[in-house]
């Protein structure tokens, strides 16, 4: 960690070559919908199947998530992310040259699967090398990034669909920059727990267990990973079949599809750079998490209930902004409970796991759904899902500016 409050230029590397992972698998996740009609087409796939592919994928994230947290928590990061990382840019590179509907299932349940071990991991480097100060901003710019591949994902996908030849390549190319990512984060890694010593390796009698144990007595953990699969069901199942029910409903071609949808991760952007400031300001941190709870559902129905550009444009910014306001500020929550580097990295794998589960049922739930209802009533159903979400956030407790200066100021007044 750098003196005075600064970050040290290895450090940011070492972000940077998380975060550029991030992007890339944010770009296959959410380009799925805008490459499922040639995927389809080239497999003689229905939409049933078609969403089992991800629904698999993500029940194979939410079944390694935590194990791999775990692991990586008693790993040095130095190791365990170049591991996620190669896997990761494996699996997708599988997937790109598939040849069959079993290795389209193996590309995709191998890059799911250890995902989310990239943030996961990177909860050890934050806190190790990172100063307490500059986490919620840092976090923020994490939560920019990942939308950043989310727009490449939808605004751009169309074009970069002819340009690189088709859905095959993206994948690689892909894959091949996450793998050279493992040659930066090797060059640029070193410990550095000069600053915070204490959250570099277990207290005194702090085994593996016993920081698993302690994870899972955190009621903030549990809200957290129990209410979040709420926003990301329906947020997925967006990306995955909204261009479809647009363009086959609606009668809009692909590239006004992929315009619209790419207000959400444009917006989300915006709300990750935005509410961090915004919380600070307010001094409260809950106010900007559990209301989404109650306007993402009309933000995605109302998507479903007009064909107006300018309107879907509209609706699609909001629920964007939605969906990524609360990241952030729950993440960096977490970071302020006063817990060990490696029980955090243990709640995250735990939020992570929610997320992941989320996906899943997105893809899956909704897959299925469309073969018995349509495309318009199944997303209908499940814009309903945030509530859920909304509902848990509102027992988490309040970690904003004003209470941490209410704390302070009471322990002041004790001693």
């Amino acid at each position: 960690m750098g003196t005075n409050g600064k970050i040290q230029t290895k450090t940011w590397m070492l972000l940077i070559a998380a975060w550029i992972a991030m992007a890339m698998w944010n770009v296959i996740v959410f380009s799925y919908g805008m490459m499922l009609p040639d995927i389809m087409a080239e497999f003689g796939l229905d939409y049933g199947t078609a969403g089992l592919i991800g629904s698999v994928a993500g029940f194979a994230s939410v079944l390694l998530t935590l194990p791999t947290t775990f692991i990586a928590a008693k790993l040095n990061p130095k190791y365990s992310i170049p591991v996620v990382l190669f896997v990761l840019g494996g699996g997708l590179i599988i997937f790109g040259v598939a040849q069959s509907v079993p290795m389209l299932f193996v590309g995709k349940i191998l890059a799911a699967a250890v995902a989310n071990g990239i943030a996961s991991a990177l909860v050890i480097v934050k806190i190790r090398q990172v100063p307490p100060e500059k986490n919620t901003g840092i976090q923020g710019i994490q939560n920019f990034v990942e939308p950043i591949g989310q727009v490449l994902a939808t605004l751009c996908m169309a074009q970069l669909l002819i340009i690189l030849g088709g859905w095959r390549n993206i994948h690689i190319i892909c894959g091949v920059v996450i793998l050279a990512m493992i040659v930066v984060w090797i060059v640029s890694y070193r410990d550095d727990i000069s600053v915070a010593p204490e959250a570099a390796a277990p207290a005194a009698g702090g085994s593996q267990k016993g920081v698993m144990k302690e994870a899972l007595k955190q009621k903030s953990f549990w809200l957290l990973a129990i209410g979040w699969p709420g926003t990301t069901l329906i947020w997925i199942a967006m990306f995955y079949y909204w261009p479809s029910y647009i363009t086959e409903g609606a009668g809009l071609t692909m590239e006004k599809a992929g315009f619209v949808l790419s207000f959400i991760p444009i917006f989300s952007a915006i709300a990750s750079l935005t509410a961090p400031k915004l919380a600070d300001k307010i001094g409260r941190d809950k106010v900007l998490i559990w209301p989404w709870g109650i306007l993402l559902p009309i933000a995605y129905f109302m998507m479903l209930k007009t064909t107006s550009v300018p309107l879907l444009c509209v609706c699609a910014a909001i629920a964007g902004y939605g969906a990524y306001c609360f990241v952030p500020i729950a993440f960096t929550l977490i970071y302020k409970l006063g817990l060990r580097s490696e029980v955090v990295s243990i709640g995250t794998g735990m939020i992570l796991t929610g997320v992941a589960l989320g996906s899943a049922l997105g893809a899956g739930i909704v897959g299925g759904l469309i073969n018995s209802m349509g495309i318009q009533n199944a997303l209908a159903v499940c814009c309903l899902s945030p509530v859920w979400f909304g509902i848990l956030a509102f027992f988490l407790p309040e970690r904003g500016r004003k209470a941490l200066e209410a704390e302070a100021a009471a322990a002041a007044a004790k001693k």
